[in-house]
Order: C-alpha cells, then structure tokens, then sequence
C-alpha cells in the first residue's frame, strides 16, 4: 500500500499543467453553457412540470451519450502519452516497485479525472440551473433536481468502468494515440446504430452504451448497466495491469 500511495503520489504530480486535468474541467463546462445559452434565450418558451429537470436531463444525456465515451478515451490517451511521449518507461519499470503496482496507478489515475469530471459537470448543472431561475420569474417555484443530476452523473461514472479499462490498456499498449480513439470512434457508431432501432439490452451489454444506459432514468437495464461498468473495469482493469506487466516497453 505503501508503494502504490508513492506512485499515486507521482501521478499526481505528472497531472499538473496537462491537457488531462484541463479537460476534466472544460469538457463538462462547455456542454453545460451550450444548454445554457439555449435555455437562456427561450427557456420560458420550453414547457414540462419543471424545465430545470428538462435542461438537467439534456445536459447529462449529451455528457453521457457523446462527450463522456469519448473524453473516457482521450484521457486514457493522454495518460499514457505522458509516459509513451517522454521514453519514460525503461525508467519507471526499472523502479523497485511492483509493475503491477505502477499500471494500477495509472488506472485509478484515470478513474479519478473522469471521476472529478463528473462531479464538476453536477456542480455546473446545478449552478446554471439556479441562475436560470434567478433569470426567469415563471421559473422561480421550480424546485431544483440537486439530487437527480449528481445520482446521474455518479452512476454514468460507475458505469463508464468497463470502456475506460478498455481504452486505458489499448493506449498503454501501444504508443500511437490514435487505436484507442479509433476504437472508442468505431464503438460509438456501433451504439449509434443499435440502439435507436431498439435493442436496448444491447446497450445494456455494450460498454461504450453503459454511461447512457446507467443514466437513463427509466431503462430497466439500468442497475445492470452500473454493476456491469463496475465488474468489467475491476475484471478488465486487474487483467490489462498482469498482462503490460509482463511487457518489455522500448
């Protein structure tokens, strides 16, 4: 436990300044104040029981359906990048620490930005929904869904597991960036053809579809969706850090 606070530690360090921890903010932010901008505009326009639930809803489904596959992939990509770019790892693996220790580093190094990430995409939900109140007087007795949009976000989370254990080993496998978003770009596609035509426990299964499905507040799927995500990270994660373990990185 020791050595892997220690190389936690180190990780940390490496995150300072990157394109990684930027994104973990902007990514959440800019979709937050696109949505924003439009409900800015013609919010009293948009009817429902309560149009902050709908702007909330509409937000977390374009994080979790487009932005959140993808920003899971890129920051695999990046994580790896730091050590692939800088001819780091003779270095890091000559180190009298167990390998295995040093790859599960950087999986929860991963875990934890898209884990920062989500919750700044709740606080950012939650603050522009409360100046959307202040803004419109119609809008003022509508409560707000505090509680629905930090579940959503933290179960979509949870459910992102299994893609991100996948994209993590693809781009600490090999040093070119682009396999893993060529991968994450093609499951995507797959996700976009499937379930619109209604093979919902496809999405179920698939792990670039399991942040939406985990999401989604009335898919039956949706607690197989989370447990899913969780298992497939732990399972694929523990096999991905053995398997590069035994790798020798030039």
């Amino acid at each position: 436990m020791n050595d892997l606070y220690r190389v936690l530690t180190a990780e940390g360090l490496k995150l300072k300044r990157t394109l990684a921890l930027r994104l973990a903010i902007c990514g959440p932010m800019i979709i937050v104040l696109l949505v924003f901008g439009m409900y800015a505009e013609r919010g009293e326009k948009i009817g429902g029981t309560n149009p902050l639930t709908g702007f909330a809803q509409l937000i977390l489904t374009i994080w979790t359906i487009i932005m959140f596959p993808l920003y899971a992939a890129l920051v695999a990509a990046l994580i790896a990048a730091i050590e692939h770019q800088s001819e780091n790892w003779k270095h890091l693996l000559a180190l009298p620490v167990d390998r295995v220790t040093i790859f599960a580093a950087k999986w929860i190094t991963g875990a934890g930005l898209l884990l920062f990430s989500s919750l700044v995409l709740s606080a950012g939900v939650s603050v522009a929904a409360e100046i959307l109140r202040l803004m419109k007087p119609a809008w003022s007795s509508s409560p707000l869904p505090f509680a629905m949009i930090f579940r959503s976000a933290l179960l979509s989370f949870c459910a992102a597991g299994f893609l991100f254990s996948i994209q993590m080993w693809i781009s600490l496998r090999w040093r070119n960036f682009l396999p893993g978003l060529v991968v994450a770009v093609i499951a995507l596609v797959l996700m976009f053809i499937a379930i619109p035509r209604g093979v919902a426990f496809f999405g179920s299964l698939f792990p670039w579809s399991l942040p939406a499905m985990a999401m989604a507040p009335h898919n039956p799927y949706r607690l197989i969706a989370v447990g899913l995500g969780l298992l497939g990270g732990a399972v694929v994660g523990a096999i991905g850090c053995w398997d590069l373990s035994r790798r020798e990185f030039c």
